[in-house]
């Protein structure tokens, strides 16, 4: 196959990644255009004639290239190598293979559909593939947080351990705030600690908050938690930050659109959050609105 192989430099932890990695898929007889990550080359390089898109970097790096491929109407598929610390996205799509595992059995993928969000609002039209919610996980995305070593398999736990314990420790005082939400036809108005709107089943530092998403079924989950889930929410992030694996304890909600106003909290979509910290002019109070794209991008999915 001749592959695009977009890599992110700074998410492995060897030097001169990206140049093993091509000649790893050059000796299992396939093509390498290269692609980093930090250069603005790869709309260009998407034009090109190539048979599979290979992102080898984290969800941020996923999402990125993803984007891409859904704002051309694409239909070169997807594949993963994770090399972020999270890896919600390809976790979600079943890329848990070593790189040795994943360039072995590349002949052998097949192809899958991935439902993609879409959100309007002032910024116009954005894609999001993860979710997209706001409440206690957006305001910690946007808080300052000091750097934390991603050497080692062992560091990565202890990095989403960390993130969980300073949700936990937020969450105590956090104020409920309230929001303006319409699912479909139904009003799920009311003031909540946090809500999202779940592509896949797991959110920031791998907290599963919607167990049964699934990414080809042309709907969202949508999770709320109110002032009175407060004791559970804390008993969810007290387990996981024990390193458990507890049944997230609220229930989920099917949609297809929501619609919701927004007055000043920050959004956060996938890792990103808006409205940035440094616009110079404050977005004004608005409507909102998220859908389901169907079917908008292809995955080469390898087992």
């Amino acid at each position: 196959m001749r592959i695009l192989l977009v890599h992110n430099p700074k998410a492995g932890s060897k030097k001169h990644e990206g140049e093993n990695f091509i000649k790893a898929l050059e000796r299992k007889g396939h093509e390498v255009i290269y692609e980093s990550s930090k250069r603005r080359r790869i709309a260009k390089a998407l034009k090109k004639k190539i048979d599979l898109v290979l992102v080898a970097g984290g969800d941020g790096t996923v999402g990125k290239v993803a984007n891409r491929l859904v704002a051309a109407n694409s239909q070169i598929p997807l594949s993963v190598l994770p090399l972020g610390t999270a890896n919600n996205f390809a976790r979600s799509l079943g890329f848990c293979l070593s790189k040795t595992e994943l360039f072995d059995r590349l002949n052998d993928g097949r192809h899958e559909i991935f439902d993609v969000g879409e959100g309007y609002g002032p910024w116009g039209k954005r894609y999001f593939f993860e979710g997209a919610g706001a409440g206690l996980f957006a305001d910690y995305l946007r808080a300052p947080k000091p750097d934390v070593k991603k050497s080692s398999a062992k560091s990565k736990a202890a990095e989403m351990r960390h993130h969980v314990k300073e949700l936990r420790r937020r969450l105590q005082n956090y104020q409920a705030r309230e929001w303006q939400i319409e699912l479909d036809d139904a009003d799920v108005s009311g003031r909540y600690l946090l809500w999202h709107a779940m592509n896949i089943s797991s959110v920031g530092p791998v907290l599963t908050l919607a167990p049964n998403a699934k990414t080809d079924d042309g709907a969202f989950e949508f999770i709320g938690a109110s002032e009175e889930n407060r004791a559970a929410l804390l008993k969810y992030f007290n387990a996981r930050a024990e390193g458990e694996q507890p049944k997230f304890p609220l229930p989920a909600r099917r949609f297809k659109r929501m619609r919701l106003r927004w007055k000043k909290s920050p959004l956060h979509f996938d890792d990103e959050v808006w409205p940035d910290e440094d616009e110079t002019e404050r977005p004004r109070p608005c409507d909102i609105e998220l859908a389901v794209k169907n079917c908008a991008l292809r995955i080469w999915r390898i087992e």
